[in-house]
């Protein structure tokens, strides 16, 4: 496979800053529910594959300058605000990272192990909160919500059920992928675990403080509701993204993934090379 050069690399990240800025801005369902914190869109796929596939350098760049740009370009609600943009910008610097290290620990090689104590502690986590919570605030305090039992059990449910859906899911994908150039080069449990990592422990928790910083909402209540919708979202984002980096094979182009970390660097340098022997020597 050939390297990317550097001018391929800011070609393509132009065109996945374009599309995530349509993505963002024109194809997307922004006030879900009439929640002003809540919005569905397929721009960070095209931002997370923009990590995989370039690496994190770029993918941060992408992130950024989508969330920027878009902001810029098309507002939707107010002045920008830059507070927002860290959490697009960790959407695609971490990717990348995430992939790295799941390798290195071997977990999701054969099964989603990561994937499901992540699921498995989100479910915990929930549960708690349900037990010891009967009422939310939201809006500076000025309303407050009741939890009734039938709703604490629903959610519970609901996650518990995705969760379920989630894992076997990813068994089906790998399976669908078995017999093409994607599963000699990637691992869809390692790519979905990553996903996860970047969305639940970094978007999610980073952007629903934020917006709860700036639109006086309570930050359980953001952060329960964008998880709920996240595990739907995370789905199609992981799909879209195998898909991608599958189609990028086809041109024989070497993605930020297949190419050798920092450190297979230095052991390559350091290792001596084989002596080349001539018809006279032998």
């Amino acid at each position: 496979m050939r390297k990317m050069s550097l001018i391929y690399k800011m070609s393509y990240g132009s065109l996945f800053i374009a599309l995530g800025i349509i993505l963002s801005r024109f194809i997307s369902l922004p006030y879900l529910f009439g929640l002003p914190f809540l919005k569905i869109s397929f721009s960070p796929s095209i931002v997370m594959f923009s990590s995989f596939y370039l690496g994190p350098l770029w993918g941060f760049i992408v992130g950024t300058a989508v969330d920027v740009f878009g902001a810029l370009i098309y507002p939707t609600g107010g002045a920008f605000n830059p507070l927002y943009t860290i959490a697009a910008s960790l959407t695609g610097l971490i990717p990348f990272l995430a992939y790295r290290v799941i390798s290195y620990t071997k977990l999701d090689n054969k099964y989603p192990i990561l994937l499901g104590i992540l699921m498995g502690a989100l479910n915990i986590f929930t549960i708690i909160f349900m037990i010891f919570n009967d009422t939310i605030k939201s809006e500076s305090g000025k309303t407050t919500y009741t939890l009734y039992p039938w709703i604490k059990w629903s959610v519970c449910g609901v996650l518990l059920a995705l969760s379920v859906v989630f894992i076997v899911a990813m068994f089906f994908i790998k399976k669908k992928f078995a017999n093409r150039k994607f599963n000699e080069n990637y691992n869809v449990f390692i790519v979905a675990s990553s996903v996860y990592v970047t969305y639940f422990l970094f978007k999610i928790p980073v952007g629903s403080l934020v917006q709860a910083l700036l639109l006086n909402w309570n930050f359980w209540v953001i952060f329960i509701v964008r998880t709920l919708t996240g595990f739907l979202t995370t789905f199609v984002h992981i799909i879209i993204i195998c898909l991608a980096l599958d189609l990028s094979l086809r041109f024989n182009m070497k993605g930020a993934l297949l190419e050798p970390t920092f450190f297979q660097r230095i052991k390559e340098k350091r290792e001596p090379k084989p002596l080349e022997t001539t018809e006279e020597n032998a």
